[in-house]
């Protein structure tokens, strides 16, 4: 544990209250540390670089939900699945900023500290963060019509990503924009129909539903 500076790029240099580099260790030690404390909160995948923006009333109470196996799978969201994916050793915590709101009502409480959490999207844009809109939950739960299916290495879009902008555009024009990710969580492809995810696939529109709906793995990917 340790406070440190964090610098995004050569625009934005980032000073967090305090960082947590070993989040998997030090379990207890970070709960206590920020008990009955709001405010906005970083996780980063020390290999990637990848970051997740979130926020709450009670840290403590909001990042335990981290900590249990069955909260991060109910919650079935891009962060909860790269720390499934990936453990907590791969990830480090830093606390961004701590919020007074002992004089302010629930309602105020709330909109100043989304306020905070959309700031820190809008700078660091955060890749774990699909929706670029703060919600006052633990990350942003997708329908079942559009969680992620698995793609191959050799999809054309490997290794590129597309912005959140373009995906809620797509979804927008196209009602559900299917997303084909990774092993490591990594956006690799997007398509505006079942029908076009499923060409690409070479495999039946229904097919392409039938996953994205129950969520399990497409082909061994």
């Amino acid at each position: 544990m340790q406070n440190n500076n964090f610098i995004n790029n050569d625009c934005f240099t980032l000073t967090p209250v305090i960082i947590f580099n070993n989040v998997e260790v030090d379990k207890l030690r970070i709960l206590t540390e920020i008990k009955g404390k709001a405010g906005i909160y970083l996780w980063t995948h020390l290999e990637s670089g990848n970051k997740y923006v979130g926020s709450a009333v009670d840290l403590s109470k909001r990042l335990n939900y981290y900590y249990s196996p069955l909260a991060l799978k109910r919650a079935d969201n891009y962060i909860s699945r790269a720390i499934i994916c990936h453990t907590h050793s791969a990830f480090s915590l830093s606390i961004i900023e701590y919020i007074d709101i002992s004089n302010l009502d629930k309602k105020e409480a709330k909109t100043l500290i989304l306020e905070r959490e959309q700031h820190y999207i809008d700078f660091l844009k955060p890749e774990y963060n699909l929706n670029p809109i703060a919600v006052s939950r633990l990350g942003s739960k997708r329908t079942e019509e559009s969680k992620a299916l698995i793609s191959g290495k050799n999809n054309p879009m490997n290794g590129r990503t597309h912005s959140t902008e373009v995906l809620l555009k797509i979804s927008e024009i196209n009602g559900t924009a299917i997303c084909l990710y990774d092993t490591h969580g990594s956006l690799v492809n997007t398509f505006t129909s079942s029908r076009k995810a499923g060409k690409h696939l070479d495999v039946c529109h229904k097919t392409i539903l039938k996953y994205t709906k129950s969520g399990k793995i497409f082909k061994e990917q």
